[in-house]
């Protein structure tokens, strides 16, 4: 580790009163209640001074879950044997920036070690009569294990990852450590809960329509949603072979935009020839950004008062940093966009039919296996045909994509909402709700972050803002392609005049 890095794991944000006292470091050992104050980078600086071990790490995280978890359900504590934990803390073979740092992975990623259901009792009935057949980690989990890390749990997931909340009929909903009433959001919930909750700083997310950014910006944490094809493995969530329509990228949630900036250098695909490695980004730029403020979605709906007031916060927050906002309307067909996205979201469950009767014998019923909000899109996208899905979408994302890149050309960052409402109860969004009045509620509430996944461009949910009733509300922020190094750096500013890391919800580790 260069000198450099030293002094910036010592002067992060709200991580350095703990790693500058060594007496509270000597305390955190014997209290380990201490250690939900440090990031990740923060956890791996201790494992190298020696001022805790790996496995105490694990065995603290393990405690944590058991503390808190009932309140929230955000690890699936029988999906995961924690023994395989200890004992890869017990190896003494752990190397890289993250070298013995506990995390999780989110349930819907190739794990070997793991039993993963995607959320879906129709996975869960395969894993049962066959067993776990996931004979290889992702090209992911191998790049996360190579930097140290090590997977100390599973989060939850709603089923396939295909709505914004996390209330899957197998494992029950995830709620939110800020108001156990409200929705942690999703897809990537179960990890955004466990991070604001305390349990571990930093875990693994994906993000196909705002899975990273929406829990994110529902529970008070750091997410960023990278370029298409920025990560290693990606390129798997394409529809009809082509690239232009995958969706779908892997990354993190974090506390820290410094532990976010080192998980994606770590897991980017550093010989991608369209894409010029990030690298390790360790703090802001000097640059001043032309920022595009925008406020209402697509289809020109406004969002909640408290989301535009914390969206205009935002941007005044910005321009006090010496940013340049101007409003903008974007010229966007907003109907046209959302249908060509639902069609295309809806194809991705075409083949779950043939999958149940194959695994599970030709009378299965659908209905005993995958959830009322599954069958839903999968009626919606039969009615269309695959074809048409993919064809709509290749069309209208190519015509999305040409004026957002023209927005590009003259600004830097377009700041908008996440979501057009703060965090909604539970049951709001739940699968089970009624498919044509579920479906109106999810496009009227998603109406941000499905842009950016059509685009490829990369786009983040920083937590400024809570409301008077104390649930968080993030703004997102996006670049064109390749701009992760923009993002964040301008996350880092954003961090020390606006400190989140701090804040503590009501459960909390």
């Amino acid at each position: 580790m260069t000198q450099n890095r030293r002094d910036f794991l010592k002067q992060s944000s709200a991580f350095s009163l703990l790693l500058s006292h060594p007496a509270l470091a000597a305390q955190a050992k014997r209290q380990h209640s201490q250690l939900a104050s440090y990031d990740a980078l923060g956890l791996a600086d201790l494992i190298k001074r020696k001022q805790v071990s790996p496995l105490e790490l694990v065995e603290d995280v393990i405690r944590r879950v058991e503390r808190v978890n009932p309140k929230i359900n955000a690890v699936l504590t029988t999906n995961f044997d924690v023994d395989k934990a200890r004992a890869r803390a017990r190896s003494g073979a752990l190397e890289g920036i993250f070298a013995g740092v506990p995390v999780m992975l989110k349930n819907l990623q190739q794990y070997k070690d793991a039993n993963i259901d995607s959320g879906s009792r129709l996975f869960a009935q395969v894993i049962k009569k066959y067993g776990n057949r996931t004979q290889q980690n992702s090209a992911l989990v191998d790049a996360m294990e190579r930097s140290g890390m090590i997977i100390t749990g599973i989060t939850s997931s709603p089923e396939l990852g295909l709505i914004d909340t996390t209330e899957p009929i197998l494992h029950g909903p995830t709620r939110n450590p800020w108001n156990l009433n409200h929705t942690a959001g999703g897809s990537s919930g179960g990890t955004a809960a466990a991070i604001a909750a305390g349990i571990v700083p930093l875990a693994h997310g994906n993000d196909g329509g705002g899975s990273i950014r929406i829990p994110a910006c529902q529970c008070g944490v750091f997410g960023l949603k990278p370029t298409r094809s920025r990560e290693v493995g990606s390129g798997g969530g394409s529809r009809g072979g082509d690239e232009a329509l995958n969706i779908s990228s892997n990354l993190c949630l974090s506390r820290s935009v410094r532990d976010t900036a080192a998980y994606l250098s770590v897991v980017e695909n550093k010989n991608n020839p369209n894409l010029p490695p990030v690298g390790f980004v360790s703090g802001p730029g000097k640059k001043r950004l032309k920022i595009a403020l925008v406020i209402n979605t697509l289809k020109g709906q406004k969002p909640h008062p408290e989301v535009e007031k914390a969206t205009n916060a935002a941007a005044r927050l910005c321009e006090r940093l010496g940013h340049k906002i101007e409003p903008i309307n974007l010229s966007i067909n907003g109907e046209e966009f959302v249908d060509a996205f639902v069609g295309l979201w809806a194809s991705g469950t075409l083949g779950l039919e043939a999958t149940a009767k194959q695994l599970l014998g030709e009378g299965t019923k659908l209905e005993d296996v995958l959830e009322p909000w599954t069958l839903g899109l999968m009626e919606l996208a039969k009615r269309r045909g695959v074809s048409d899905c993919v064809q709509r979408a290749t069309t209208v994302f190519g015509q999305v994509t040409a004026t957002i890149e023209k927005v590009f050309q003259s600004t830097d960052v377009i700041l908008s909402p996440v979501m057009t409402t703060p965090p909604y109860k539970i049951g709001w969004h739940d699968p089970r709700v009624e498919f044509k009045t579920l479906y109106q509620r999810v496009i009227d509430d998603v109406g941000y972050t499905p842009l950016h996944n059509a685009c490829g461009t990369p786009a983040m949910s920083v937590p400024l803002h809570w409301t008077a009733d104390g649930l968080p509300v993030g703004s997102q922020f996006a670049a064109w392609r390749g701009g992760e190094s923009t993002l964040l750096q301008l996350a880092y500013e954003l961090e020390t005049a606006r400190p989140w890391a701090r804040r503590r919800p009501p459960v909390f580790a």
